[in-house]
């Protein structure tokens, strides 16, 4: 697969998983009737996607920067043919099925329904809104010196 298309296979799949988180939060935000979960209401939804917003473009532009930075030097360096699944080394998988792990023990966790409404209205579109940000930013990363 072509350094272009690993590039772009990149940016498709933390775009798709940003969006998944995004749409697995909003609820927790109040901003999706008919689910049964703790949400907040009123004003709280707005400041929660307020901190979503901030936390993503934060996380967006530094943290998954240097990654989107990290992972095309990584692309460039396996030269034009490299396979598709090459993008993503195995210390990359550990963190994504540790992050995982994490999320789904934010949700399931017994603890407080309101501050768990607060954790995932503000984590989960804000890391998802970064993961967007961070594929998009592959497309035209260069990559890190080393």
């Amino acid at each position: 697969m072509s350094i272009s298309g690993r590039r772009f296979l990149v940016c498709l799949v933390w775009s798709a998983v940003g969006v998944m988180l995004i749409l697995r939060g909003l609820p927790y935000a109040g901003f999706c009737e008919g689910v049964d979960v703790a949400h907040l209401e009123g004003s709280s939804r707005w400041i929660a996607i307020g901190a979503a917003v901030l936390v993503g473009c934060g996380k967006g532009f530094t943290v998954l920067k240097k990654s989107a930075r990290r992972i095309v030097g990584n692309i460039i360096q396996r030269g034009e043919s490299a396979p598709p699944w090459s993008v993503f080394g195995l210390p990359m998988i550990l963190l994504i099925g540790l992050m995982v792990g994490g999320g789904m023990a934010l949700r399931l966790a017994p603890y407080d329904e309101n501050l768990k409404a607060w954790i995932i209205a503000i984590l989960y579109p804000g890391i998802g809104l970064a993961l967007i940000i961070g594929g998009l930013l592959t497309l035209t990363a260069e990559p890190l010196d080393t």
